[in-house]
């Protein structure tokens, strides 16, 4: 039987602000890894992290599904596991609740990864890391921070 993490965050921005935060690269980077993201049906792209033991740090993604600034999925394969991730914005009166879900584990290694390591990796993720990147979206769009431009070029 399949597994999906599940999670449920709110943003007191709009839905717009919001959707820059996950389709923006450089944005991205910022709160999840560096990537070559494009907002665009069929595009792929990946996702670069440390290796790690069974994972050579590489995440192989497909966007499959893209309705600005509503929902977007992508195909998420690396390691072991061969997941859809999708993401919807609804707006509400406070602004934007956004529900993310992993979906697709299987297995006992499934099982773990969705457990102990990609769930509360994704919700430290949505609770702490995006809502500071969704701060520095504005009109103009999205806004690197300087320190996270310094590092990436030491």
């Amino acid at each position: 039987m399949a597994g999906t993490i599940s999670i449920l965050a709110t943003y007191r921005h709009a839905p717009e602000r919001v959707w820059t935060a996950l389709t923006d690269p450089r944005a991205i980077a910022e709160w999840l890894m560096p990537n070559d993201f494009t907002p665009r049906l069929g595009h792929r792209f990946q996702f670069r992290t440390k290796p790690a033991p069974g994972f050579d740090g590489v995440v192989h993604c497909e966007v499959v599904e893209l309705d600005p600034p509503r929902r977007l999925a992508y195909a998420w394969r690396g390691g072991s596991i061969d997941t859809v991730v999708t993401w919807t914005l609804t707006p509400t009166a406070a602004g934007t609740q956004l529900r993310l879900e992993q979906s697709g584990f299987r297995g006992v290694r499934g099982t773990l990864l969705r457990k102990l390591v990609l769930g509360p990796g994704w919700r430290r993720m949505l609770e702490e890391k995006l809502p500071q990147v969704v701060a520095r979206v504005g009109a103009g769009g999205f806004t690197p921070d300087p320190a996270m431009a310094a590092g990436a070029c030491s």
